[in-house]
């Protein structure tokens, strides 16, 4: 995550996890180099608000948001189950909006 840094910008997670889930989730995955961010309550509200929220299953879809300072949404991407994103094209869109 450092190479995003470089560029000025913050990685977030979010999840409609209560916050102990994701405690508990990121040690097991020997802990996550960014803030885990709790969508529980209202359930999903922020999720909905950037459409990423999957109604039929109750939780956010696999997505990468690309929001610039002033809090405007810039780049949306979904990802289907099993699918990471690749930090390096999403690095590459964030310059790219960056020098625009």
């Amino acid at each position: 995550m450092k190479q995003f840094e470089e560029k000025g910008a913050q990685v977030l997670g979010l999840s409609c996890d209560p916050v102990p889930s994701l405690k508990v989730w990121a040690q097991s995955m020997g802990g996550v180099g960014y803030p885990l961010l709790s969508d529980f309550h209202p359930h999903g509200k922020v999720s909905q608000s950037l459409g990423i929220f999957n109604v039929d299953a109750g939780y956010p879809l696999r997505s990468v948001t690309l929001i610039d300072p002033q809090g405007v949404a810039r780049a949306f991407h979904t990802y289907a189950a099993g699918v990471l994103p690749i930090p390096d094209e999403v690095l590459r869109e964030m310059v790219g909006l960056q020098g625009s």
